[in-house]
């Protein structure tokens, strides 16, 4: 009875008026609080890619969708009134949508690049208040409407960019002379209708003169700027030290990512194949100092203004009057209070009164709501840092730049250079883990919604990208002077093709990086791995190559269920041939004799254990591992290229992946697909396709 007459007072309680206004009151507060984290969280999905991360983000965000409404629902239901409470409702229906949140809320629910399509629903729910302000934003960064729009816009005056260039100028990628890249303004050159005989946008009559040099020019309304201008307008500025100067350089750079976008439209790009577009990137991005890291950098940060164009409800627009977010807050809830009757005399309230230890709970909870809305409205962010700089560099207004602080942001901007993204590498060894299984209870649990893990499917510790790795990367795509090679150049430089060109004639690339990943693995048996040299690099790569395979095989050369098949296969081989072996050390032993189950002698367990037996018993321990790092270098520049856009933006959502940086940059080298192989598996034509390739 005890227990009962418990339970009747809670409910008495709870479902009275004073526990009414209670529940509210805690709902306010809690919906302010999930907004604080998706203001902290959104910005950092892109440099987390932890399963449970993911999911926590997703739960905050499903959460706050639903709570947010219900309270408000509360707040009109309930039997007491209070103008505070049209207050508290307006805040909580304003931070539902994309009006104050750097990111947007809705761009938390976004995973996959066509997810951006939710635009419309976003306007239906706040057709109220914010359906004038924010169309046109929800517009321009949705798919049909900003990426479609814009990226044909700059599709066509590339096409026609290296007829811009004076005939007495040589392109000079190292003060960027030359190269008349659109840096900002195609969105309003978008408006335009095309013209005949080709039907393009027409630069040569309409837009000529603002594409040209006028680099002092101060009207903030030009229709585009060109990233030549852009750099001469930088060096011009008394007030930059010689370390911002570059820094603003990398910057304005990395904001050339629309020319990426062209590639999600499958918009034909033309100033591949040119000569100046390789050596934007041989002689200005990697420098004859061999600057490769800061190279890697500008990627980096190219992807994450690629992000906030695919994943965030923020634009350049939308920033330049970020500072009045706030304002429009007040504007918004003065005039909804006046509409609504609240400040009438004749406003219904209840005489109920909350006070804890005498004071009135009602006034505090408004105050934080209001400190919350201040502080996030004006709170400082690194995207937002980025982008002020862009924003500058557009307007180019020397008293704007010191009234806003310019210079202060290239200190914020180079200290977060490497938090852009999570700079790490996933790891997978087969010969590890093909014994794997996974019961498989949540894909049960949840009817399919979770993902099943397959056969031998368990990744290793992700590895940090360190600069060695990147430097050795890039060095080898800079020593090949921009041309791709599949490793055989490694193994030619290294006097050791034709002992191994066995392994580069295989029939599938997922032969050969399984067969080299085997291999690579049997090598270091029994050899422990250092944190840094040419063992470290080889085997941090060999372990990636391998980890795409079995996770993410849409990034890799061929169909991607294809090379899934294959990889699944190899691994039913391994778990029927290698049987018995407890150890990593036993089953390499078992591949070097040969000692396998299976009749065939080319399986890619076997070719792997003969790789291995040949690199363990004719390369000399210190030459082996100079080997695998060239080889495992040069090869995954070479797997680079990809005709499945999308699943390099689509993995910008989940944290990342170095093989899209690497993707990245040999676009902006003008390599859109990989050149043609002795071994029948490659395709293109020297790795830069003409000006009739579709993308």
């Amino acid at each position: 009875m005890g227990f009962k007459n418990s339970t009747t007072t809670f409910a008495q309680s709870w479902g009275s008026t004073q526990g009414r206004l209670l529940r509210v009151e805690v709902l306010v507060l809690f919906s302010a609080l999930i907004w604080i984290l998706i203001e902290l969280l959104g910005s950092r999905r892109r440099r987390h890619s932890h399963g449970f991360f993911r999911f926590f983000v997703w739960m905050v965000y499903t959460l706050f969708t639903v709570l947010g409404p219900y309270t408000i629902g509360l707040l009109q239901d309930g039997p007491f009134r209070d103008q505070t409470f049209v207050l508290w409702g307006t805040i909580l229906l304003l931070i539902q949508g994309p009006g104050l949140c750097r990111d947007g809320p809705d761009s938390l629910s976004v995973y996959s690049i066509h997810d951006i399509e939710q635009r419309k629903r976003t306007l239906v729910q706040h057709v109220v208040i914010l359906t004038y302000r924010k169309s046109g934003v929800l517009c321009n960064v949705s798919k049909k409407g900003g990426l479609l729009k814009q990226s044909k816009v700059v599709a066509d005056y590339m096409m026609i960019e290296h007829e811009q260039i004076p005939p007495d100028v040589t392109p000079n990628p190292q003060t960027m002379e030359g190269y008349k890249y659109i840096f900002h303004g195609e969105e309003e050159v978008a408006s335009l209708l095309p013209t005949a005989p080709e039907y393009r946008v027409g630069f040569k009559e309409e837009t000529r003169t603002r594409f040209s040099v006028l680099m002092f020019q101060r009207r903030v309304f030009r229709k585009c700027t060109t990233i030549d201008s852009v750099w001469r307008w930088i060096k011009s500025q008394s007030i930059l030290t010689e370390e911002d100067v570059e820094i603003a350089k990398d910057v304005a750079l990395s904001s050339l990512f629309k020319l990426m976008k062209r590639r999600l439209c499958v918009y034909r790009i033309g100033e591949a194949g040119l000569t100046k577009t390789l050596d934007f990137v041989l002689q200005r991005l990697i420098s004859e100092e061999g600057n490769y890291v800061r190279a890697f950098r500008v990627i980096e940060m190219e992807l994450a203004f690629l992000y906030d164009f695919l994943y965030t409800r923020f634009d350049m627009k939308s920033y330049m009057y970020k500072g009045f977010g706030f304002y429009f807050v007040v504007v918004t809830v003065t005039v909804w209070n006046i509409i609504s009757g609240a400040f009438s005399r004749h406003y219904h309230r209840s005489n109920l009164e909350q006070r804890v230890h005498g004071t009135d709970v009602i006034h505090w909870v408004t105050i934080v709501l209001l400190i919350i809305v201040l502080a996030l409205s004006l709170l400082p962010a690194t995207l937002d840092r980025r982008w002020h700089i862009v924003v500058v560099v557009d307007i180019r207004n020397p008293s704007f730049l010191q009234a806003t602080g310019w210079t202060r942001n290239f200190s914020i901007v180079k200290h977060q250079a490497k938090n852009y993204w999570q700079r790490a590498i996933g790891q997978y060894s087969l010969l590890l883990n093909f014994d794997y299984h996974q019961w498989n209870m949540l894909t049960r649990l949840s009817l399919g919604l979770v993902e099943a893990t397959r056969e031998g499917q368990k990744a290793g510790k992700k590895i940090m990208l360190t600069d060695e790795i990147i430097e050795r990367v890039l060095s080898a795509f800079k020593e090949s002077n921009g041309q791709l090679q599949d490793g055989q150049s490694a193994l030619a430089r290294n006097q050791l093709l034709s002992r191994f060109s066995w392994a580069c004639t295989l029939p599938t690339h997922i032969h050969k990086i399984l067969v080299w990943h085997i291999g690579t693995t049997i090598a270091m048996d029994e050899h422990p791995v250092p944190r840094t040299g040419d063992q470290h690099v080889a085997k941090t790569l060999s372990d990636y190559c391998a980890y795409l395979g079995a996770f993410v095989p849409d990034m890799l050369p061929g169909h991607g269920y294809d090379t899934q098949r294959i990889f699944d296969a190899v691994i039913m081989e391994a778990q029927d041939g290698l049987t018995g072996c407890d150890t990593l050390s036993r089953r390499c032993g078992m591949l070097m004799e040969g000692f396998l189950l299976s009749g065939s002698s080319c399986t890619i367990l076997q070719l792997g254990g003969r790789l291995g037996r040949e690199l363990r018993g004719v390369v000399p321990e210190a030459q082996r591992w100079k080997v695998l790092a060239d080889f495992w270098a040069e090869f995954i520049l070479f797997l680079a290229p990809a005709s499945n856009v999308e699943i390099h933006a689509e993995k910008l959502a989940a944290g990342g992946e170095f093989m899209t940086h690497l993707w990245a940059l040999l676009t902006q080298a003008g390599i859109l697909e990989r050149p043609s192989t002795t071994d029948g598996v490659g395709g293109g034509n020297n790795g830069a396709p003409t000006h009739d390739s579709p993308v």
